[in-house]
């Protein structure tokens, strides 16, 4: 039987721990006839949903759109941490942006896990949600200065952030594998595939239409209108939010070449005896090392150990990830013996040359935003609050609004990927 496919990806969810253990999805089908809404989102991950909640919120008509359904891409395949802050640290953001547009930047990623934290809280969304901090060990001698830098930058900025000297670390970790570190307070974690279907619970409760299996293949704009076709049906509405991240087509001109998507894996033992769970992050932290190719590591609500990273390919397969992630994991928590492995899956997620999210408005109602750089809970849904602000009438963002950029010799992105990844993996390996 033909499987329908988007990026090469099957449209079902892949088979996750996230997928084994969430809420039950809301009933939802797909769109069958033509029709009319206030805004038109496509893409049902969490920017786009936190987005028709706000406008649902507001008294729009709001229809969501999505090729598969809610939290079927990125959004439901991450490691579930929820971390504050852009890719980039503030001071270079307020370099990159002087005067008040930086630090309102800066401030939007601040901020950004507290929009998370707020929807589940106001919408009483079952996602295992915690808000212990996150923890960044440093790696190498040149992530230690990173971290430290990172640390003092925050603490300039009113955040109680603290370093962490060796002892201390591995009694928050569960592991002596690294020297020193630092603790955010703002970060958390969640079930992710949960919490993008709580989101979509709640935008229905706003009054927003949800359509699942419904792949636009056509978006136009004729009369002020936009227009958008899919093989069953339409919907026309005077504004339309693109939320597809990484998983874009080419419903706009030059958009999927303007970010580079990078497959990333995770991997998850079976359920750990109490003994060995109360050795992993004992106080329910979250962490994410320094290393080039980042490693994150979490206790999932059913006590496993989920172990997250890029690895050595843009293509669709993780079987070269796979193996380094079990390698960290073991060796991170070798003092616990060999750990089974029961969970293996992956996605996209969109990375952009400046490692900032961006925002784009082509034409007149229409809204975009992509690009997290692998902080997509916390900044893909409050990028999703800020587009439907912009809708209801925002004159600014706290992220600015750019023109969408081609990246030079975006054919060649998957060789370029596989070459980067390698030349990090030698990087990690040497410990520069």
């Amino acid at each position: 039987m033909h499987q329908p496919h988007l990026l090469g990806e099957p449209l079902r969810l892949p088979d996750s721990l996230w997928a084994a253990t969430a809420i039950p999805a809301p009933g939802i089908s797909q769109l069958t006839d033509e029709r009319s809404a206030d805004v038109l989102i496509i893409g049902a991950g969490f920017t786009g949903l936190a987005a028709a909640i706000e406008l649902g919120q507001a008294g729009k008509r709001v229809a969501v759109v999505d090729a598969a359904e809610p939290g079927w891409g990125a959004s439901g395949r991450n490691n579930g941490q929820v971390i504050a802050g852009l890719k980039q640290d503030p001071d270079v953001i307020e370099a990159l942006y002087p005067g008040d547009t930086g630090r309102k930047l800066v401030r939007f990623g601040s901020e950004a896990p507290s929009v998370v934290f707020r929807l589940i809280q106001e919408f009483g969304i079952d996602c295992a949600a915690s808000s212990k901090g996150w923890i960044q060990p440093a790696f190498t001698r040149s992530g230690l200065r990173a971290v430290e830098h990172r640390c003092r930058a925050w603490q300039e900025r009113g955040v109680e952030a603290r370093m962490l000297e060796q002892d201390e670390l591995a009694s928050l970790l569960g592991t002596r594998h690294y020297q020193r570190g630092w603790l955010d307070p703002r970060g958390g974690s969640i079930q992710p595939l949960s919490y993008a279907r709580g989101l979509a619970q709640a935008a229905l409760s706003q009054g927003a239409s949800i359509f699942s299996n419904t792949q636009i293949t056509r978006l136009e704009q004729r009369s002020g209108r936009w227009h958008a076709e899919s093989d069953m049906g339409g919907i026309e509405a005077p504004n339309v939010i693109v939320a597809t991240g990484a998983y874009n087509r080419h419903l706009v001109p030059d958009l999927h070449t303007s970010i580079v998507p990078v497959r990333t894996a995770q991997v998850a033992t079976r359920p750990l005896p109490e003994d060995m769970r109360r050795q992993i992050l004992p106080q329910g932290h979250i962490s994410s090392d320094t290393r080039q190719l980042l490693t994150s590591f979490r206790l999932s609500p059913d006590g496993r150990l989920v172990m997250g990273g890029s690895g050595a390919t843009a293509g669709l397969s993780h079987a070269h990830i796979v193996p380094f992630l079990h390698k960290a994991g073991n060796t991170l928590f070798r003092h616990l013996g060999k750990l089974e492995w029961e969970y293996q899956w992956s996605g996209y997620f969109a990375v952009t040359t400046d490692h900032l999210p961006h925002v784009h408005e082509p034409a007149p109602g229409m809204h975009i935003s992509l690009g997290c750089n692998g902080r997509g809970i916390a900044i893909s849904t409050a990028l999703g609050i800020e587009l439907a602000q912009r809708v209801l009438g925002a004159q600014s963002l706290s992220v600015p609004v750019s023109d969408i950029r081609s990246i030079p010799f975006h054919t060649f992105r998957h060789l370029g990927v596989a070459v980067a990844t390698r030349y990090k993996r030698l990087q990690d390996t040497l410990g520069i």
